[in-house]
């Protein structure tokens, strides 16, 4: 059976790689409406894009209904996902994850100062109901948005309401149920228009089961959690020039357990109790005809991020609860400029300041007597970050030429009654240059390089307390982390064809690394060894990314890509950790006619046995790799008037599979059905 799987693996890549020769082949004028905003931050036809952009789109969203953002993201071209629980989902773009890659709410910063090193769960703080689409910007983004894009950007773009239609009221609801109560939810809309305003509201409740994994894995307990979330967006035309955008967005999570911290690290539970974020924004957008300020756009925002975690080892008389509060107040003041039909300048002044609030309490589990300690950061803590930026886009005939600029400065206030109290203040500079060469009408030929930086947070320097394989102590002594990003890539688009390949190449330094140290002259602290962040990494990490959609018929689409990651840690001499294997997916859509449509997917990862010496103690990860997987799923959905039916089977053939570096299994065959009501 196995080398079976590995033929079909081989003629999968085959397929794929010769997939791209064919599209060269044909010469007709493509065509699409799909706009990016995540690469200049403006709204530019898909063709026309020079940076290497994995999207999901809507349809692909309502057709899925996957459980969380995570799953959405899962077999998306140079995008590996990562769950250390079933209530996270940490993404991978060209071999990096956690703070080494941004992401970005309709233009704001979701990462804040207190982001973790290494996978977290953030991004599933965000709910699925209330995304539109996903940009993916692969290999670049610190230009365009400042720090930790060393990796990528993940750009969130919320559902927004309809302008321009006398009272319109649209309203709906949508039930689903995965098999095993692995899911339950229910969500419901609300989108009303009128001429010059428009208004949408989203409430979700979801309460996921236990994960039942593939063939004997089984039930993996504890994995369940509950999901409440609600948001608002306003749109209103104060005049023809003036748009002004009001947002609000809240979900809590309640009782996300760390399955991978029971089941190996000897926890009776570990648990984030509850989980929340708020962010609410103001962005007024004001339109001109004067060619250097053709649009300009002011956002004010503010987000909290509220973290409790109550765990507790077995055998032992007490608990520990620890809470983490974080406040960001944003300020963005963007600038468009059109010199000229061939030449675009976007610009703009951008302030994120943070205010830290985190303590720990010990408990006796006998008499309930409490003990306040200091928490994993130091408490009062503040970071401020204040960045100038400039892109430019310019075509002189067949050339395309990208370039740009962007200046941080931060400031980090530690309020550590043990440590010390430092000011500190890191800062960078970062650019990138683009050059691409319109072959003809449907093939662009792109070159790329450009720096990425980013600058050490709260959690860096401040951090006391446990990770995956230890403690770690605090280090004000670090200096902001550092790439050089090269890329070459081929984009080839027609009426029946949309594909890319891109190489690319980033070479790192200053990475941040955990060494062995002391803490009051001892290794170990509370029975765990003792580390410190130090800026000792030095490394590079190459690959190749390659995606096709194909639809030679109106009625039926296939799509497909293909990554291949490979990273040395040249200052270990050792690979770099967590490098996703190779990996790639194959999908089918058919559109039986408006009502019904059928989409079928196979997701597949080759093994990864090329491990880091931190791979190597991570519990999460055997010490022979993570054994190649394929997984195929079934969705379709049918509408009867008003009323939408989705059904679906999730490993159709109950594979048991882990993603590499998770801490929880893929989900086994399982089922789910959808009943949605638009009014």
């Amino acid at each position: 059976m196995n080398n079976i799987n590995e033929k079909i693996k081989t003629a999968v890549v085959i397929i794929l790689l010769s997939s791209l020769k064919f599209s060269a082949q044909i010469d007709t004028v493509y065509s699409t409406n799909e706009v990016i905003i995540s690469a200049s931050r403006y709204q530019e036809n898909m063709n026309f894009v020079r940076d290497a952009i994995s999207t999901v789109s809507k349809s692909f969203i309502e057709i899925n209904n996957p459980i969380n953002l995570a799953n959405a993201l899962f077999g998306k071209a140079g995008i590996w996902m990562q769950q250390t629980n079933h209530g996270g989902g940490s993404p991978f773009i060209r071999g990096l994850t956690g703070n080494q890659t941004l992401i970005m709410i309709d233009g704001i910063r979701l990462n804040n100062s207190t982001f973790r090193y290494g996978p977290n769960q953030y991004l599933n703080t965000i709910s699925i109901n209330d995304i539109e689409r996903i940009e993916i910007l692969r290999g670049s983004g610190s230009v365009q948005y400042g720090s930790d894009a060393l990796g990528g950007v993940v750009h969130l773009i919320t559902k927004s309401p309809k302008l321009g239609l006398n009272n319109k009221l649209n309203t709906g609801i949508q039930l689903k149920y995965l098999s095993n109560k692995m899911e339950q939810s229910a969500n419901a809309y609300l989108d009303y228009s009128t001429k010059n305003s428009g208004y949408y509201t989203s409430l979700s409740y979801k309460k996921f089961g236990d994960v039942v994994a593939g063939k004997n894995l089984e039930l993996e307990s504890p994995s369940s959690y509950d999901e409440y979330s609600f948001s608002f967006k306003n749109l209103r035309m104060i005049t023809d020039k003036i748009l002004l955008t009001s947002s609000y967005q809240y979900l809590q999570q309640s009782d996300v357990d760390r399955f991978d911290q029971v089941n190996q690290r000897g926890y009776e539970y570990y648990k984030f109790d509850p989980q929340i974020r708020h962010l609410a924004y103001l962005k007024n957008e004001m339109f001109s005809s004067n060619k250097f300020v053709k649009k300009v756009t002011l956002t004010l925002s503010w987000q909290k991020s509220s973290e409790s975690r109550k765990t507790k080892k077995e055998n032992v008389n007490f608990k520990t609860i620890e809470k983490d509060i974080i406040d960001t107040w944003g300020i963005n003041l963007l600038f468009l400029s059109e010199i000229n039909s061939n030449w675009l300048i976007n610009s703009g002044i951008e302030y994120y300041y943070d205010y830290v609030q985190s303590g720990a309490t010990i408990v006796n589990v006998f008499d309930n007597s409490r003990t306040n300690i200091r928490g994993l950061y130091a408490d009062g803590s503040k970071f401020h970050s204040f960045s100038l930026f400039s892109l430019s886009n310019l075509i002189i005939k067949e050339y395309e030429i990208g370039f740009g600029a962007r200046y941080n400065y931060a400031s980090l206030v530690i309020n550590d009654n043990e440590f010390g109290k430092p000011i500190i203040h890191p800062d960078a500079v970062t650019g990138y240059v683009s050059l691409a060469y319109n072959l003809n009408r449907n093939i662009k030929i792109i070159s790329k390089v450009n720096t990425a930086y980013r600058i050490p947070n709260i959690n860096d320097v401040s951090s006391f307390g446990l990770f995956d394989y230890g403690i770690e102590v605090p280090n004000i002594n670090l200096l902001p982390e550092q790439s050089i990003n090269y890329e070459v890539g081929l984009k080839f688009n027609n009426q029946q064809i949309n594909s890319s390949l891109f190489l690319f190449r980033s070479d790192l330094t200053n990475l941040i690394s955990r060494i062995k140290t002391t803490y009051k002259g001892v290794e170990f602290y509370n029975g765990e060894r003792v580390y410190k962040k130090v800026n000792i990494g030095e490394a590079y990490i190459q690959g190749i990314e390659f995606e096709l959609k194909y639809s030679p018929l109106q009625n039926f689409t296939f799509t497909s890509n293909l990554t291949y990651t490979y990273g040395e840690n040249i200052s270990k001499n050792e690979p770099m950790r967590r490098i996703p294997p190779l990996n790639g997916s194959l999908s089918f859509l058919y559109n039986v006619n408006r009502d019904l449509e059928t989409r079928i997917e196979y997701l597949f990862a080759f093994e990864q046995s090329s491990l880091s010496s931190g791979d190597i103690d991570d519990h999460r990860i055997n010490n022979s790799g993570t054994p190649g997987w394929n997984v195929l799923n079934i969705y379709s959905n049918y509408k009867i008037g008003p009323i939408i039916l989705g059904l679906g089977i999730n490993n159709l053939f109950d594979e048991a599979y882990r993603m590499h570096g998770s801490g929880i299994d893929g989900i086994g065959r399982s089922f789910q059905v959808i009943l949605k009501y638009n009014y």
